[in-house]
């Protein structure tokens, strides 16, 4: 007989194990399917931003992982002579979201805390080594076929949903059936990976190269640095690939450095690429991840995405494996986050034609107007498309709330995976006080007049917030409650507590 779990993921990179224990801490039975035999030791990713901290303070890591990260402050475009054109500055000092704006990491040291925070866990196993060939959904589940790579014995796993965190290759993906909304960039670049053998001293801020001859970027932390070059025309992958190759490029870069101070772990060509899933989900099946969207490098914002997906999807898949909403509440999860991904895909977009400008005229015009007077550089800020919430967009719906500390605890922990009322002190009367405790789901929070502040962009004294720090409704005043919780019905079930 197979076994049987709620979910069943298909990938265990930092998507899919931050998927897993999202899910798992909501009490959902979860395999994972992974065809490596552990962690891919190389970095793949190197940025996060606070956003993507908040959802790692949710699982219960990011304090830890925090102190395995470098800081950035901020992102610098130069020209060919490495004078300044735009910059995008960044504090160091924790910001609105609790956390540092940005942060520079090394992907196996993330991917280890995930899957540490999963061992031991009784509703939760994964399988390594194992290679997924068949996915097969019914009425009221779905089988997935799977070979054991070391024994040759094939499994049988039964799901109520499997989701592919499965990568550009995904095979969920392709079961689905959906075809890419392609935004127009396709370009091959070299990725070169180095650890140094010592502190390099370099300043914490990426470079982006807008050099005519060869665009470059370079970024890093302590424990890897990172360096890419676009491949130019009539060059070919074998010879980009050869080390001698890329220490020329790396010692002759806008950020050089000796070969003799550290060792390229890994060299590759990639082609950078602008893809967005026409849709993300099939019925029981569902995609996250680059399995649903890839982007250029340029803003750091890949694997972001990915994560911002398992945050989106985590607590809905929750919701209706608990009986608390209906199937439909998954459709939201396409409609909001494409929008989102699609957004910070353009902005990619704009960076990486910006840093790839080789037409003269437009160098020499682009030399003008900006090396005596560099210009301040802000990456997309999308919120999230219509879904849960018809009105996405509007005075700060769909987009994240900030993090007060209250009472010496940090608002998301006080949360947990919860809907929130924030309130101005005093905005409900006792009595409205003691129904709202007894409707569920609901941690309603008063703000002390110092941290009232927070709602100011809203106008409003009261806020609804979603289990993913997303705002759903802003509410003007008491009277108006009620239509501000109308649709998420059966989604508030656990008895609320009072801050």
């Amino acid at each position: 007989m197979p076994q049987e779990f709620d979910v069943v993921i298909v990938g265990y990179g930092p998507v899919g194990a931050t998927l897993a224990n999202l899910l798992v801490q909501q009490g959902a039975r979860v395999a994972v399917l992974e065809k490596e035999s552990g962690v891919y030791h190389l970095a793949r990713a190197g940025h996060l931003d606070a956003e993507v901290m908040r959802v790692l303070q949710s699982i219960g890591i990011a304090d830890e992982f925090e102190q395995q990260t470098s800081q950035t402050l901020g992102m610098r475009f130069v020209d060919a002579d490495g004078k300044v054109l735009m910059e995008w500055k960044r504090g160091g000092a924790r910001g609105p979201n609790g956390w540092v704006s940005d942060y520079m990491f090394y992907q196996p040291t993330l991917e280890k805390l995930l899957r540490k925070k999963l061992s031991g866990a009784p509703n939760f196993q994964e399988f390594l080594l194992h290679d997924v060939y068949a996915v097969e959904q019914d009425g009221s589940g779905v089988t997935v076929r799977a070979e054991d790579t070391v024994s040759n014995q094939l499994i049988e796993l039964r799901a109520r949903y499997v989701v592919g965190c499965d990568g550009a290759r995904s095979l969920v993906r392709r079961l689905i059936g959906t075809e890419h909304t392609d935004l127009g960039f396709k370009q091959r670049w070299l990725v070169a990976n180095v650890k140094p053998s010592r502190n390099m001293g370099f300043e914490p801020v990426s470079i982006q190269h807008c050099n005519p001859a060869r665009p470059a970027y370079a970024s890093g932390s302590s424990q890897s640095l990172r360096w890419e070059f676009m491949v130019l025309p009539g060059e070919s992958t074998h010879d980009m690939l050869q080390h001698e190759n890329v220490w020329n490029l790396i010692e002759q870069s806008v950020r050089p450095m000796r070969r003799e101070d550290g060792e390229i772990t890994r060299v590759a060509v990639y082609t950078f690429e602008s893809l967005v899933a026409k849709q993300w989900r099939a019925g029981r099946l569902l995609i996250a991840g680059d399995a649903a969207h890839r982007m250029p490098p340029f803003l750091g914002q890949g694997m972001c995405a990915g994560m911002r997906d398992a945050s989106n999807l985590g607590w809905k898949l929750a919701a209706v494996l608990q009986g608390r909403a209906q199937e439909n509440l998954l459709d939201t999860y396409t409609s909001e986050r494409s929008r989102h991904v699609t957004e910070f895909t353009l902005g990619a977009i704009e960076a990486g034609r910006f840093i790839q400008m080789d037409d003269p005229q437009q160098v020499q015009a682009r030399m003008r107007d900006m090396r005596d007077n560099p210009k301040s550089y802000a990456p997309p800020s999308p919120h999230l498309g219509a879904g849960l919430s018809a009105h996405h967009g509007e005075a700060g719906i769909g987009r994240q709330f900030t993090q007060p500390t209250i009472n010496g605890q940090r608002l998301d922990d006080l949360v947990g995976h919860r809907f929130a009322l924030i309130t101005r002190k005093g905005f409900l009367k006792p009595e409205q006080g003691a129904s709202m405790a007894s409707c569920s789901g609901l941690k309603i929070i008063e703000l002390a007049d110092e941290q009232a502040s927070a709602l100011a962009p809203y106008g409003a004294p009261a806020i609804v917030l979603r289990p993913d720090r997303y705002v759903h409704a802003v509410v003007p005043e008491a009277a108006s409650l009620p239509a501000a919780l109308d649709g998420l019905g059966a989604l508030l079930q656990v008895e609320a507590e009072f801050a």
